[in-house]
């Protein structure tokens, strides 16, 4: 916050200097008005309250001839000064550019939703700063969020930290009519370049997974009662060549050993867990329940027969 000035300390300050520094400052912010400007000055104590307008004139003349476009103060903009263009800008190039994508692909990877909109917030910020306007997109476009509804992300996020039931309008696929869910806000989560909530369906009594992109609207939001417990799909299985690094939250290395390691998953429902099983492959081995150890065994052939159909046509 700036204080006034004491001109005694001016010694060595020009105070046209101070004034431009205060002025751009000013303009950077939002557009202002020469009695804003003024009120502004003399609250400071860097313009005496006897001064004319001139002064504030010159001032912007000042900041004119070190690079700064301003627009003229009209009707057409409320009659105040309006900062169009700065000196302040950045060139990047195409091979920075390719760069810095290959960087942030290896982030986005591992990224939860949180850090992808912090990073979607730093590239918006330094595109501010770059002069040419296909460049800017370009550096937009880096963003996994680039897309998204970042504003409804960081509103959903908030709803998971409290597990609040949430009155959800959504469009499944293929329906030609939204669908009212209530729902338990369980987790926001960020895979394949798809974004998806996860929740406890209230109605159903089961666990649903929402596409952020279909969902068009949160009607209502309010607290979760008592007595809601969340629901998931509970795996064991053996890993065999396994990274460490591949552990996604909720699962738990239970043994370790030269063959492997048992591993203890939970999932949000059952689709999530067939989904993150099949994609080992051939490494993995589900140790229990039975139930869904057969289910794999009847994913997989139905997989292979549909492999052989094609292959013999």
């Amino acid at each position: 916050m700036l204080k006034p000035v004491n001109k005694n300390d001016l010694s060595q300050i020009s105070l046209t200097g101070l004034r431009a520094i205060v002025l751009i400052s000013m303009l950077m912010t939002a557009p202002r008005s020469l009695e804003e400007i003024r009120k502004t000055f003399i609250e400071l104590n860097i313009m005496e309250e006897s001064n004319s307008d001139d002064i504030l004139r010159i001032d912007l003349n000042t900041i004119k001839s070190m690079g700064f476009e301003i627009s003229r103060s009209s009707s057409k903009t409320d009659y105040k000064y309006v900062l169009l263009k700065h000196p302040f800008v950045m060139k990047i190039s195409d091979e920075e550019l390719y760069v810095l994508k290959r960087a942030y692909k290896k982030v986005k990877a591992n990224a939860d939703i949180v850090t992808l909109i912090k990073y979607d917030n730093l590239f918006r910020k330094i595109a501010n700063f770059i002069s040419d306007n296909e460049m800017k997109e370009k550096f937009i476009g880096i963003s996994a969020l680039k897309s998204f509804d970042t504003e409804l992300l960081n509103e959903l996020l908030a709803d998971v930290k409290q597990e609040r039931i949430l009155e959800v309008l959504y469009r499944k696929p293929g329906a030609k009519v939204d669908s009212k869910k209530k729902i338990v806000a369980q987790d926001l989560v960020y895979n394949n370049d798809k974004i998806y909530l996860y929740g406890y369906n209230l109605d159903s009594e089961d666990s649903v997974v929402f596409n952020f992109q279909r969902i068009r609207a949160i009607l209502s939001r309010s607290l979760k009662k008592e007595g809601i417990d969340k629901k998931v799909t509970k795996i064991k299985f053996h890993l065999r060549s396994f990274g460490l690094d591949s552990i996604e939250p909720g699962e738990e290395i239970l043994e370790s050993g030269k063959n492997g390691f048992i591993v203890e998953g939970s999932y949000h429902n059952e689709f999530l867990a067939i989904q993150r099983i099949l994609s080992f492959g051939a490494r993995c081995t589900v140790l229990e329940p039975l139930d869904f150890r057969n289910k794999i065994i009847a994913k997989l052939r139905d997989m292979r027969a549909v492999y052989d159909s094609k292959s013999s046509c």
